[in-house]
């Protein structure tokens, strides 16, 4: 009985381990989704430069810049279901219809319906 037991015990860790987290696994369009993204200032936009950065962990930031200089630096986690982009902060959320091409990422916020234009300036790691 001893041997049956200190068997199991041996083996536990290597069962604990080998049983993956299916929710680590990133879609493609999520896969496209992470780097840093700068928005595309047009007349239509504030002059501010605002980045997106999302991380492969769905953990990212909203950074203001001015100057080419971080101001603000706002954490947030992410989730992404077909084409809704949702992202919460501390206490409130933040729901987005998007679409990517290539470097490219078109936002309509869905409470207000405003659009806003992105390009990818930093791949994943």
């Amino acid at each position: 009985m001893k041997k049956i037991l200190l068997l199991l015990a041996i083996m536990l860790p290597f069962v604990l381990i080998s049983c993956g987290d299916d929710d680590d696994v990133l879609s493609p369009m999520e896969q496209d989704l992470v780097g840093e993204w700068a928005i595309i200032i047009t007349d239509n936009t504030q002059p501010d430069d605002f980045h997106f950065v999302f991380k492969k962990e769905r953990t990212g930031s909203r950074r203001r810049l001015v100057n080419g200089e971080v101001v603000s630096d706002v954490p947030f986690n992410w989730t992404l279901q077909g084409s809704t982009l949702t992202l919460n902060y501390a206490g409130q959320q933040l729901v987005m219809e998007i679409s990517l091409t290539i470097n490219q990422m078109h936002v309509v916020y869905v409470t207000t319906g405003v659009t806003e234009d992105y390009k990818k300036v930093v791949s994943a790691e």
